[in-house]
């Protein structure tokens, strides 16, 4: 990844493009400001310098120009480039930081100063220029969203917020990107560990590569080869808790009573796993048996009073069933509390309401999810 990253910083030395600080603008093409001829000249020198693989005279001749002009943002874009290339990732942020207070909307600056903080070790402050940058817009720039992404997936991970991880690696998986470092990090998240690669003791390295492995076949709909590989996984660690759960995962769309089976058997090793409660209860809401559902779900509540999809599912099921509407309804809107942005809570919740008769609630509850599914990009799912 970092090779492609290098890769990246040669290709946008020269795109001008890259410079503009309205890239994320999707009102038309970037703008450049005219430079003054003394300027341009030197901007033409540094790129030969760099071109020829002189990274010291580029970032003389740089430096010379920043004297002419301190907000030149190209002048700190490609310095802050440089010094990334050469692993001086401080005198690299700074850098990027230049860029941006003149340039605050340059999603390539966001995203190049993230990628510096992460080798600095300042994870908080990574992840929130690596989403700033994500939010802004890296359309125009597959390979450093691939990067971005990549780190995102890593510090989500990190600070516990696994699904996210997951789910931006399979984002790549499903675009046909598929190497050692995101399966590494799949099998990371997968297995509910809070640490980066780096960090992974060696002991574990071969588990979470087997695991990452299977989940990455999975996410491309190779399922025959994800299925083939839990196979193997669970003959190899049968009692290693999370990996039932997983494989029920790799199944539920193929084989959902296989995936049943495989959910009640993490139960049997992680009494207290949400994750497989709230699935097994989903399963049986399917088939709309929710005498076998309700328990489970209730359970998954009660084991994690903060997991949104549990209330939002014991809810829909407790009215679905005429066993508690006035309690259902309580856990759905309990859902929306806990995640209003989340358009399914609001759908279930609309759909409740017009059981009961609430059509005005409904009506309101339909439009909220309208608007967020037109706001709100499709998640990826585990």
């Amino acid at each position: 990844m970092r090779a492609l990253l290098k890769t990246v910083v040669a290709l946008a030395s020269s795109c001008s493009l890259l410079l503009a600080a309205d890239d994320a603008q999707p009102t038309g093409p970037a703008k450049l400001r005219p430079e003054s001829p003394a300027l341009t000249a030197l901007a033409a020198k540094a790129q030969a310098a760099r071109a020829a693989g002189n990274p010291d005279e580029a970032l003389r001749l740089y430096a010379e120009g920043l004297r002419l002009k301190p907000a030149w943002a190209e002048g700190w874009f490609f310095t802050g480039t440089i010094y990334y290339e050469s692993d001086k990732y401080d005198q690299g942020r700074d850098a990027f930081r230049h860029v941006l207070s003149n340039e605050p909307n340059m999603a390539t600056a966001w995203a190049m100063l993230g990628l510096c903080e992460f080798q600095t070790k300042q994870y908080d402050e990574a992840l929130a220029h690596l989403q700033r940058a994500n939010n802004l817009g890296l359309g125009g720039h597959e390979e450093i969203r691939d990067v971005v992404n990549y780190h995102r997936a890593l510090l989500f991970t990190r600070e516990g917020d696994f699904d996210q991880g997951m789910g931006l690696v399979a984002l790549a998986v499903t675009q046909g990107k598929d190497n050692p470092l995101l399966v590494e990090a799949m099998g990371i998240a997968a297995l509910r560990k809070p640490v980066l690669p780096s960090e992974l003791p060696p002991t574990e390295r071969e588990l979470v590569m087997d695991v990452g492995r299977a989940l990455c076949d999975g996410s491309a709909r190779r399922n025959a080869d994800a299925t083939t590989e839990f196979d193997l996984i669970l003959k190899k660690y049968p009692d290693t808790p999370q990996l039932h759960y997983l494989a029920g995962l790799v199944l539920v769309a193929g084989d959902p009573e296989k995936a049943l089976e495989q959910f009640k058997a993490e139960l049997a090793i992680s009494p207290r796993h949400a994750e497989a409660l709230y699935s097994i209860a989903r399963e049986y809401d399917k088939q709309s048996d929710f005498a076998a559902g309700l328990p489970f779900a209730k359970r998954a509540v009660e084991v994690n009073p903060n997991f949104a999809p549990a209330h939002a599912l014991w809810g829909k099921m407790l009215v679905d069933s005429g066993s508690d509407t006035s309690l259902g309804l309580r856990e759905m809107e309990t859902a929306i509390k806990m995640s209003p942005a989340n358009p399914q809570n609001h759908y279930l919740l609309a759909m409740a309401y017009a059981k009961m008769g609430r059509s005005t609630d409904a009506a309101r509850e339909r439009a909220e999810f309208i608007k967020l599914r037109k706001e709100t990009p499709p998640v990826e799912t585990k």
